[in-house]
């Protein structure tokens, strides 16, 4: 059975944020081999316009009915309504810089989920290079040291908070999988995002029940609205999020995600003007074919 996006569009550059990971999602999709169903829902301004509310019943039926929720519009309030509906637990914020390095920060969302999270953590560092940094207090670091046993493969590597900061200024690469408590998870995240060259983020929160959701960065991008050239870098890794943590296809993720950090690295530029949204996207979706060549060469 195919699994179901609910897909939520807010306002501004959100409707075409949409689109663009639409159209990436059924390309991928085909290029691995599995369907997915897409069922879309107003929330947000749009939905107060429409509708009279910013999250309608219809809406949150699509939300509590999907096997992901991927939302267009980060900027929306109507988003806290949203995840109140939904059992989140852990924020999973991807960092992609240059053409190939990949930080994925995991934090906990509820004070009560710092044990959930934590194995999280380890989950995701299995599916990776098996190295996984502690950042936190004695308290956060006592949970990574209860549940290391559990994963005894995964190198563990504690590291001050102070000590943590400027790697992630000016060495992020130095990290792979990152549990960082809640405290500092917000400013290094921040820190290694706007460091980084070439560089996208966006975020994952998970649930340990019922649908995660997905986002990407705000783009503050209500004055762009309409003229197809908001960057769709960040709702485009967000989408990749979706079928990793989501719909479980990792190996689509990953043709997802690096196509778009090819794109970023290319960042074509004529007469001082970049590629448009759908450039961008069918760059993307051209990195997708020389993969596959490269495969089957």
């Amino acid at each position: 059975m195919s699994k179901t996006i609910a897909c939520l569009t807010g306002s501004g550059t959100a409707p075409e944020l949409m689109a663009e990971a639409m159209y990436a999602l059924d390309a991928v999709a085909r290029l691995h081999g599995f369907v997915f169903d897409q069922v879309h829902a107003p929330f947000g301004g749009v939905a107060l316009a429409r509708l009279g509310q910013p999250v309608p019943a219809s809406t949150r039926d699509a939300v509590l009915g999907a096997d992901a929720v991927l939302v267009a519009g980060a900027e929306e309030p109507a988003l806290d309504d949203v995840m109140a509906e939904l059992d989140l637990r852990a924020r999973v914020t991807r960092v992609r810089f240059g053409e190939r390095d990949d930080v994925a920060f995991v934090t906990a969302v509820r004070e009560d989920a710092a044990e959930w999270t934590v194995r999280k953590a380890f989950a995701i560092a299995e599916t990776r290079s098996m190295r996984l940094t502690c950042v936190g207090d004695n308290g956060w670091c006592e949970a990574v040291n209860l549940a290391a046993p559990e994963h005894e493969h995964v190198r563990v590597e504690h590291v001050s908070p102070r000590d943590a900061m400027p790697f992630a200024a000016f060495n992020p690469g130095r990290f792979d999988v990152v549990a960082v408590a809640p405290p500092w998870a917000e400013g290094m995240v921040d820190i290694a995002a706007a460091a980084a060259s070439h560089r996208v983020a966006a975020h994952a929160l998970l649930a340990e029940h019922g649908p995660s959701l997905f986002v990407p960065s705000p783009d503050g991008g209500f004055a762009l609205a309409g003229h197809g050239v908001v960057n769709p870098s960040s709702m485009l890794l967000a989408a990749a999020l979706t079928l990793e943590h989501g719909l479980g296809e990792p190996a689509a993720a990953d043709t997802l995600a690096g196509a778009v950090s090819a794109a970023l690295a290319e960042e074509p530029v004529r007469f001082g003007i970049r590629a448009s949204t759908r450039e961008f996207t069918g760059r993307v979706l051209r990195s997708f074919q020389l993969a596959m060549r490269t495969e089957f060469a």
